[in-house]
């Protein structure tokens, strides 16, 4: 366990790059981790068939229990190496993907079609808003779940750096630059829903504000997706003031700075584990290959803390609204 953990208000300038991050799984833990990936796919099952199950593997409970702490407690970050992506077939690889992470919690829905994996790669689908699907830049911002476990299968030919940056560290920078604009960004604004509303939406944007930046039971965290609050007060034409739209700029403006987020880009077999309550994520633009076997893959999972972790209300309140737009297993029945 190479993890040097740390408050989780870190910048990038103050630790060693992505190894200050790092655990790398033994020899033994990537041999459990294909024998169990191949049995089950052998029988047929997927994601879906393994989810409530207890599955975690006996090999991986110690390392486990580390990352867990490490991203629920102390950093928020874990660069996870050496999964056996080169040993594995697509299908295999997502099963040991989950295997791996099960420990972290209850898989959460990702789309109103309830997926469970993320295949985050280049679809030309006309559904510019799910930009995870697209080459171009990713600005940060902040997924729908508490924790997120981001698995390399695939590099591109070029491009798609990771960026992650502590929510901590911006509220301890735009506290003492702009205490006014951290009130209005506590505070919150409505989200737009797109075409994901749950069934009890009132309209197109959340009748709640969702606040980022907020501290909340000792640990900083919120939801950031600029594009979606600007579409929802464009929803229903409410005027932005200039103090509102500077405080929501003032967090990328600061995320960007020189030395504050981590940037690296993952090879196959690395995977990014995140706390997605504390912590914003980006994405350089990459480029794409015409050859499916080199073109860029990534798997993602979310996960829901079991026993729950504290969220600040407003947090709580859009993120359970999306898992029932998401038809999350856990709401059957």
């Amino acid at each position: 366990m190479a993890v040097a953990s740390q408050n989780s208000a870190w910048t990038a300038q103050a630790v060693d790059g992505p190894d200050s991050f790092a655990v790398t799984l033994s020899d033994k833990q990537r041999d459990a981790i294909v024998v169990a990936a191949r049995r089950m796919a052998a029988r047929g099952m997927t994601i879906a068939d393994l989810w409530g199950r207890d599955i975690g593997l006996p090999e991986l409970r110690g390392t486990m229990r580390k990352i867990i702490r490490e991203v629920t407690q102390e950093s928020g970050l874990v660069v996870l190496k050496g999964m056996p992506v080169e040993e594995l077939n697509e299908e295999e690889t997502a099963l040991a993907w989950h295997l791996t992470t099960a420990p972290l919690g209850r898989l959460r829905s990702q789309s109103g079609w309830g997926e469970l994996m993320g295949r985050v790669e280049y679809v030309d689908d006309g559904r510019d808003w799910r930009g995870y699907t697209k080459t171009k830049e990713l600005n940060f911002h902040t997924d729908h779940a508490d924790t997120v476990a981001l698995l390399c299968v695939r590099q591109g030919p070029a491009g798609g750096a990771s960026r992650l940056v502590s929510q901590g560290a911006l509220r301890e920078i735009i506290a003492e630059e702009n205490p006014e604009a951290l009130a209005l960004l506590n505070r919150g604004f409505p989200y737009a829903w797109f075409e994901e509303g749950p069934p009890d939406a009132s309209g197109p944007v959340s009748d709640f504000n969702v606040p980022v930046l907020v501290e909340h039971k000792g640990r900083v965290q919120g939801v950031f997706i600029q594009s979606f609050m600007l579409a929802a007060a464009q929803a229903i034409e409410r005027v932005l003031t200039k103090d509102e739209i500077a405080a929501i700029e003032l967090v990328s403006q600061v995320a960007n700075r020189p030395g504050i987020a981590l940037e690296f880009r993952m090879e196959p077999g690395h995977a990014l584990i995140f706390d997605n309550l504390s912590m914003m994520h980006a994405r350089t633009a990459f480029e794409r290959s015409d050859n499916p076997s080199e073109s860029r893959l990534l798997y993602r999972l979310w996960y829901a803390t079991q026993p729950p972790r504290p969220r600040q209300p407003g947090i709580a309140q859009y993120e359970d609204a999306l898992m029932r737009a998401y038809k999350d297993p856990s709401l059957a029945g």
